[in-house]
């Protein structure tokens, strides 16, 4: 047998393999077929070894290949310098992959096969082949265990119950392809746009260098990116170009599934990154395909965990406001940036596509661009997912639309401002709060039903310009085991990779005080308990709770919140400004509308309903008669099985 270790100067690879593989053929025909014509015919007048590399007789041909395997350019190249091989391994490896490749080929092994007429190499007729051509012993078992079978380079496939040497030898099409040069990317994988750098923060840039470092040098095996996963992607193509590598996002079912893939990956200069999606306590083990040194990149979420050797792990770091501002105006050039754009607090890959967004928006419209341009444009981006658990709240709210009380007011404009300030709130203050800060804004809205909490939380989203979504409870919850937390997980996540503000209606029901119960049920509900608390506390972005009464919330949760405002039921000044909020221009006058306000003690809710079901009632234009809207009071006191104060039914006549 001839070792192909020896050094020697490189023709290419490709050729050499197709050569070799003909003369083998040829040779073997005429050494064992009595009649030799019909495979030799098949086989064509193509240049066989002999011809490639000028040496007289197969022998020869043999050695002078065997001096020169170690210089081999290209990808088949360095697989033989990787695996080593023997000229008999060589000839086989290429053998099934030329038979793919070339339908000729195929029917000279059906002839030579005869007269099963097998298109592909039988174990069998590799036994002999090698034998006869190289002397070498080969046997099965062998070929089934061989390193090129473990890193999916090719396969011993038959049917259940067949002799293992009446299998077939086989090899993945495109695998072949790769190692012929080709770059068509695998089925099902996409490639990877690297983008601009600068839409990745300065402080991760600066970290790849030393990754390809230690990818290359074997000290680090994979990469995990974690966070939102537009910016992970972008990262792990970014850390391709480091190394001088083509990122390819593959699909897990495929990595797991075709050991060739990974042998590609290596092969095509490919980088391959999985985005395995994990909920609260799942692990994800990276499957290593043969002993092939491989980087691979993994984008994540915030949750679960990862098993690999030599695993380095990385949260993207957001970026500042000078970064974003940047990225904001690399895609508007001299278009002028709203302020309201800079306060998005979003990684830089949603920002290119928000920008794209806002201004064709505003070019398709003819207008300048606008915060409302960039309001639409964020209300539409990362929608398809948020929408599988949560609702978009499209409803703007102005000032003059929420009437709150004077204290509640002011704690309301607080708040507001400290959703403002919230990226530098610790900036100039003492190294606890540094070491502590976090972006999140937590709120809790506590109040009786009606009393207008909703209604802030969508001011709210409209004083910050951001997009609101009621996060749908039922759609949350689920009776198995760790689903919930799963689930929650996954809108935190996305509402963070979005930056838009979580309404969590009824929080009670998921910040419940936890009981001392042993029953399994109330332990399981105490774990979700915990978990919510711990992972609202650490989410980056705003969220709004709101519940019926305080006295339901968890206390270990309101340490948690940044604020909690509690809503009254309107006064009599407040009520009056309901009235005339929800009237407007076909208002009695204040005069009828006044002993309304003064006499029902009726929240925003139920004057609300009140003056749809009179409008329903009346005229379509005009004031509406107070008689009218007394009427439909008496239906919101009788839904509270309460009666209608004495002093409105002198009105009601």
């Amino acid at each position: 047998m001839t070792d192909l270790s020896q050094p020697a100067i490189a023709p290419p690879a490709q050729e050499l393999a197709r050569a070799l593989v003909r003369s083998g053929l040829a040779r073997f025909a005429a050494r064992r077929l009595p009649e030799p014509a019909a495979v030799t015919a098949l086989l064509g007048d193509a240049p066989g070894l002999e011809q490639a590399l000028g040496a007289f007789g197969w022998d020869a041909a043999c050695r002078s290949l065997a001096s020169r395997a170690a210089a081999l350019g290209g990808p088949l190249g360095r697989l033989l310098r990787d695996f080593q091989l023997q000229l008999h391994e060589c000839f086989l490896l290429a053998l099934a992959g030329e038979v793919e490749a070339d339908p000729t080929l195929a029917l000279a092994l059906a002839e030579l096969q005869a007269p099963a007429r097998q298109p592909r190499p039988g174990v069998h007729l590799c036994m002999d082949l090698c034998a006869e051509l190289f002397g070498a012993q080969v046997t099965p078992l062998q070929l089934a265990d061989h390193a090129l079978a473990h890193a999916g380079l090719w396969r011993v496939e038959g049917e259940g119950g067949m002799p293992l040497a009446l299998h077939t030898l086989t090899m993945p099409p495109r695998l072949w392809g790769v190692l012929c040069g080709t770059q068509t990317p695998w089925p099902g994988c996409t490639v990877l746009d690297a983008g601009a750098a600068a839409l990745l923060p300065a402080a991760l840039r600066a970290q790849f260098p030393q990754l390809a470092l230690l990818l290359r040098g074997g000290a680090a095996q994979a990469v995990a990116f974690r966070g939102a996963r537009g910016a992970a992607r972008l990262a792990a193509a970014q850390l391709g170009e480091a190394l001088g590598l083509l990122a390819v996002e593959v699909p897990l079912e495929q990595w797991e599934g075709q050991p060739a893939l990974a042998t590609a990956c290596r092969y095509a200069g490919w980088l391959p990154v999985l985005t395995p999606r994990l909920g609260p306590g799942e692990q994800f083990r990276l499957a290593r395909h043969g002993d092939l040194a491989l980087p691979v990149a993994l984008a994540l979420g915030r949750e679960g965990a990862v098993e690999c050797p030599g695993l380095v792990e990385i949260d993207l770091p957001a970026l500042d406001r000078a970064e974003r501002r940047a990225v904001w105006q690399g895609v508007l050039g001299d278009v002028s940036l709203p302020a309201e754009a800079e306060l998005a607090q979003l990684d830089g890959p949603a920002i290119q596509t928000l920008a794209e967004r806002a201004l064709l928006d505003a070019r398709r419209l003819g207008e300048p661009l606008s915060a409302d341009h960039v309001a639409h444009a964020r209300g539409l981006h990362g929608a398809d997912r948020l929408r599988l658990l949560a609702q978009p709240v499209h409803r703007r709210v102005d000032a003059q639309a929420l009437v709150l009380p004077g204290t509640l007011k002011a704690q309301f404009d607080d708040l507001v401002m400290r959703c403002l300030r919230r990226e530098h709130l610790a900036e100039g203050l003492g190294v606890t709060l540094h070491a502590t800060a976090s972006p999140g804004v937590r709120a809790l809205f506590t109040g009786e039903s009606g009393t207008g909490k909703s209604l802030a939380a969508s001011h709210l989203a409209t004083r910050l310009s951001a997009p609101l979504y009621r996060v749908d409870l039922s759609a949350v919850m689920n009776k198995y085991v760790g689903e919930s937390e799963k689930n929650l997980g996954l809108v935190l996540d996305e509402a963070a990779a979005n930056d838009v503000i979580l309404l969590l209606d009824e929080a009670d029901a998921l910040f419940g005080r936890r009981s001392d119960g042993g029953e399994t049920g109330e332990r399981y509900a105490n774990m979700l308990t915990n978990f919510l608390l711990t992972r609202i506390e650490s989410h980056p972005g705003i969220v709004v709770l709101t519940s019926n009464s305080r006295s339901r919330i968890d206390p270990a949760f309101t340490r948690r919140l940044d604020a909690i405002l509690e809503f009254p039921l309107p006064g009599g000044e407040e009520r009056l400004l309901l009235w005339a909020a929800h009237l407007g221009e076909r208002s009695p006058g204040e005069e009828a509308v006044r002993p309304l306000a003064a006499y029902s003690d009726l929240a925003g809710g139920h004057i609300r309903n009140a003056v749809l079901n009179a409008a329903a009632r009346g005229p379509l234009h005009g004031p509406l008669e107070a008689s009218l809207l007394v009427a439909a009071l008496g239906e919101e006191y009788r839904k509270l099985g309460r009666e209608l104060p004495p002093q409105l039914r002198k009105i009601g006549g």
